[in-house]
């Protein structure tokens, strides 16, 4: 089974161009390099402390990442530009 601290993944998505909205859940929305805002979002949980599989595997399709892909991402083995890269590949972002 595959875990991953939450506080890991909110500072993963804060170093790659993420910006929090808090709510009933703390949002968080894709901004590009070039500051322009996207449709990529996802919502991390105030009280959950580690994410397990499925729960890893929501965020990856919510950031348009595979499940590898995401580990990556979260574990810092993956950069901002080759976070775009995908995006742009996947036609996410212009």
């Amino acid at each position: 089974m595959t875990a991953r601290h939450s506080k890991l993944i909110e500072k993963a998505l804060k170093r790659t161009g993420f910006v929090e909205h808090t709510s009933h859940h703390k949002q968080y929305t894709y901004y590009t390099i070039s500051g322009v805002k996207s449709k990529v979002k996802t919502f991390i949980s105030h009280g959950k402390n580690d994410y397990g599989d499925f729960l890893l595997s929501k965020i990856a399709q919510q950031l348009k990442l595979t499940k590898a892909e995401l580990l990556k991402f979260v574990d810092s083995e993956m950069s901002r530009i080759e976070y775009e890269v995908i995006l742009r590949s996947k036609g996410y972002i212009d």
